[in-house]
């Protein structure tokens, strides 16, 4: 008997990261260079929060769009933060992290033989939350030439009658690229001409680099009325383990869809992590541009360490905290095997690298590989000092 969830695969990073959990629990030191999750301690000021909201008792079902503090604080970052155009609180729903509420747009959106137009390589959840609403993935292919950037004369090009909408991530989980300004109104201009939604997912916000800004697609003239935005406090504020996300959307149907959504799923969030996140949105960022700059070190040691060495072309992010790089043609390979995750396979049994087979993030990953700087500094650097001499170990 077939099933639409039999198409989901369970994912190449589980299985990266269920090898380096099984070395380690054999006594073998590993680096955790696999899989995006921070590294820091939540702000004080959230976790103070959450003490007080535990004493208080408030550990009751809540409205299951949300806490109305919170809803009022993501409000009032979303307006004068972010540049959308709300009406107000009741525009945004609370989620069970980011994933549960992109798994609630697609949901919402979608009937079947919808397609979505989205980037290729990307973030594996993204095509199987549309093929789990019933929609067709429809790739764009990020070209190493030029600069993986997400062009828009290939998404129009794609565009056809079925068409619903266009999936945007920036900044760009895998490669780290950032979309400027221009290339988003291009974006949203191609919407507006085709009558199409725009989803936006900005999950790294405010991990960026270089002096980089990060832009909204749903402040932009051309993009408002048609886009819904997905957030995440798992990147901002380290709070990965706390599953704490929101969705703003302003047509008045797919909010009614969104709400009927939460309350057919999750019902709410966890009630004690939600006061924690109206104090880690309401209270101090130095904790949030305290990160961004440490990841940023992180990924500057990261980079001349694979800019020595083989068989490894890195790209420099300008956001998120990922580095994406090209298997050249004389990777020599490993155990009778060349592709990406030959290499994967290799870092682990040589050095207790982990990192992501650029193939698990779609056809135009194959051949690339992701290393994720979410780990602590000690590791990255540690990662940094070995893997210039392990790749050149690889030939012999």
């Amino acid at each position: 008997m077939s099933h639409i969830v039999d198409q989901v695969s369970f994912g190449a990073i589980v299985q990266v990261r269920d090898r380096l959990l099984d070395q380690q629990a054999q006594g073998r030191k590993v680096l955790r260079l696999e899989s995006g999750d921070p590294s820091f301690d939540i702000p004080v000021h959230a976790r103070e929060a959450m003490e007080k909201a535990l004493r208080d008792g408030l550990t009751h079902y809540t409205a299951s769009t949300g806490i109305p503090p919170l809803r009022q604080a993501i409000y009032r970052k979303v307006t004068t933060e972010n540049g959308l155009h709300i009406p107000g609180p009741d525009n945004v729903i609370v989620t069970n992290g980011g994933m549960n509420g992109l798994y609630i747009v697609f949901r919402a959106l979608l009937d079947p033989g919808d397609e979505v137009i989205l980037p290729d390589p990307m973030w594996t959840e993204i095509a199987e939350n549309i093929k789990l609403a019933g929609g067709v993935p429809v790739p764009v292919r990020l070209r190493p030439e030029a600069g993986y950037q997400y062009r828009p004369a290939d998404i129009e090009a794609a565009v056809t009658p079925r068409t619903k909408a266009i999936f945007v991530n920036t900044p760009h989980n895998p490669t780290g690229m950032v979309l400027r300004r221009p290339a988003l109104e291009a974006i949203a201009a191609i919407a507006e001409k085709h009558n199409l939604l725009l989803i936006s997912d900005e999950a790294y916000e405010h991990v960026i680099f270089d002096g980089e800004q990060h832009v909204s697609l749903g402040s932009l003239p051309a993009a408002q009325g048609r886009t819904i935005t997905v957030h995440s406090l798992s990147k901002t504020y380290a709070m990965s383990g706390l599953r704490l996300g929101y969705v703003i959307a302003t047509d008045e149907l797919i909010l009614e869809r969104l709400k009927k959504l939460v309350r057919c799923t999750i019902n709410g969030v966890n009630s004690v992590a939600q006061h924690g996140a109206a104090a880690a949105i309401n209270g101090p960022q130095d904790a949030t541009l305290a990160m961004a700059a440490e990841y940023q070190a992180r990924r500057d040691m990261l980079f001349a360490a694979l800019e020595e060495s083989p068989y490894l072309v890195p790209f420099k992010p300008s956001g998120a905290f990922y580095l994406w790089a090209r298997i050249t043609p004389d990777w020599p390979g490993y155990q009778g095997k060349t592709d990406d995750w030959s290499m994967t396979n290799y870092l682990i049994d040589a050095a207790g690298i982990g990192s992501s087979p650029g193939s698990a993030f779609g056809p135009a990953g194959e051949g690339h590989i992701r290393f994720a700087f979410s780990c602590s500094t000690d590791q990255v650097r540690e990662a940094a000092g070995l893997l210039p001499s392990v790749l050149r170990a690889a030939k012999g």
